[in-house]
């Protein structure tokens, strides 16, 4: 026979969703990807590295990356989205500060996610060169 225990870890256990609800309040301001168009870069500074993005095919996400550190990957890629702190849920289409950038590299083979967006820059290309259309960053 199974007794129920009053405060068993399953009642004790968080709502996903109230631990969700509870990271959003912290999270900042957040980018939509497909607001991007060809040759558009995105700057995702994060806790150790700043990101360059330029935009090769805004529906695939795909892009090449350019990082200011020589260990980090860099040619072609392809942006996932975010994921809230270092787990497995992901936003796909969606950068926030706060938030760790995912993105694939090596045709697909190799995953990397980043440590904590502070600032996320967009820029489009015109004709007349580059405006800053957009910034976001971490409060």
């Amino acid at each position: 026979m199974i007794e129920e225990e009053s405060g068993s870890e399953l009642e004790r256990a968080p709502d996903w969703l109230q631990a969700i609800d509870a990271l959003n309040a912290e999270l900042g301001d957040e980018f939509d990807l497909t607001e991007l168009q060809v040759d558009d870069q995105l700057r995702v500074t994060t806790g150790s590295t700043v990101y360059t993005f330029r935009i090769v095919d805004p529906k695939m996400r795909d892009v090449t990356v350019e990082a200011d550190r020589e260990n980090r990957p860099s040619g072609r890629a392809r942006i996932m989205g975010c994921v809230f702190g270092m787990g497995s849920s992901i936003k796909p289409d969606h950068l926030f500060c706060g938030g760790n950038l995912e993105f694939t590299h090596k045709e697909g083979k190799r995953t990397h996610t980043t440590t904590a967006i502070r600032k996320v820059e967009w820029m489009r290309v015109e004709r007349e060169g580059i405006s800053n259309i957009e910034q976001g960053t971490e409060e």
